[in-house]
């Protein structure tokens, strides 16, 4: 490509970024739209730009699920996870211990058997990095988790919401099975706000509670793999999260509250689109096909097992 080509390539690209970025601050783009056209972008111009749309990605958010703490009385959040409290302790365990299971049927590296299902168990990408770092997996085992849980993630966005409309499930019902099936908490509150209001105050709030098994977790699995390393790690946008929470218990932010969700929905939009970006033709190349397969099983099972809960439970 010449020189002056490339340059319009480049200039090309980051016009349509910017104009998808726009279309998620007004609030024209839905979660599922905004993941959907972040992959393209990453599939088709992945390397034209040098910013870290990742990170950002990450703190937009962190910084979405504390305003949306603010909407969200903290009586009503310790309700909601008090009632999924006992079946979020069983499906990460058994999550866990049939991903183990499964990666050693497979003959997989025991570090990337723990990535994957601590991954799949808890919520993906910062599972997966907390994990990681406590069982010392080397760079290549992360990436591969990490796209796997990634494009996983991506599919249950679209393929979570269509199936409960399908089954007519509940506000609540979705919302728990969302935050008990899906990896990520980007995807968790990115299908809930697709389904309702309501399906995503309950989503958030289990799949928090789901996210602070992260620190039991990564220490059992430093002893297990016999790293002899363990790095505590304590997710602060939770904390931040139930701060929010209280202020508005104490603080009448109903002026505020039509204002509030609608920006938080539309920040959660935004950093899908931008973690869409993150995924490309070469990480998608890295990822062996046992992996995927750990992957994949591990998550229908999970995905499957949690409806039959939500419906009959």
């Amino acid at each position: 490509m010449a020189l002056q080509d490339y340059k319009n390539f480049q200039r090309l690209s980051n016009i349509l970024l910017i104009i998808l970025t726009i279309l998620c601050v007004v609030g024209f783009l839905k979660a599922s739209y905004a993941l959907a056209a972040g992959l393209l972008w990453g599939w088709f111009f992945s390397g034209s730009h040098s910013l870290p749309l990742g990170s950002w990605a990450s703190l937009l958010l962190k910084v979405a699920i504390v305003l949306l703490g603010f909407t969200l009385p903290f009586g009503e959040l310790v309700n909601n996870a008090g009632d999924s409290f006992w079946l979020t302790v069983i499906v990460i365990a058994s999550a866990i211990l049939l991903g183990l299971l499964l990666g050693k049927l497979f003959q997989l590296d025991k570090h990337q058997s723990w990535l994957i299902s601590s991954g799949t168990a808890i919520c993906g990408g910062s599972a997966i990095a907390a994990v990681g770092s406590s069982i010392k997996a080397d760079q290549q085992q992360m990436v591969v988790s990490l796209a796997i849980v990634f494009l996983l993630n991506a599919v249950a966005l679209f393929v979570y919401p269509a199936i409960g409309h399908w089954l007519e499930l509940s506000q609540q019902q979705f919302g728990i099975w969302a935050a008990l099936g899906i990896h990520d908490t980007s995807s968790v509150v990115g299908a809930a706000a697709d389904y309702g209001s309501e399906a995503l105050e309950i989503a958030t709030t289990a799949k928090l509670a789901r996210a602070l098994w992260i620190i039991p977790v990564a220490l059992i699995a430093s002893f297990a793999v016999r790293s002899g390393k363990f790095r505590l790690t304590i997710p602060l946008f939770i904390l931040f999260f139930l701060l929010a929470s209280s202020i508005g218990s104490f603080v009448n932010l109903s002026t505020f509250a039509e204002y509030i969700q609608p920006a938080a929905k539309n920040l959660f939009a935004l950093s899908l689109l931008w973690m869409g970006t993150s995924l490309n033709k070469q990480a998608i190349k890295t990822i062996p096909i046992k992996a995927m397969l750990l992957g994949l099983i591990l998550w229908l099972i999970l995905s499957i097992t949690t409806l039959l809960v939500v419906l009959y439970w």
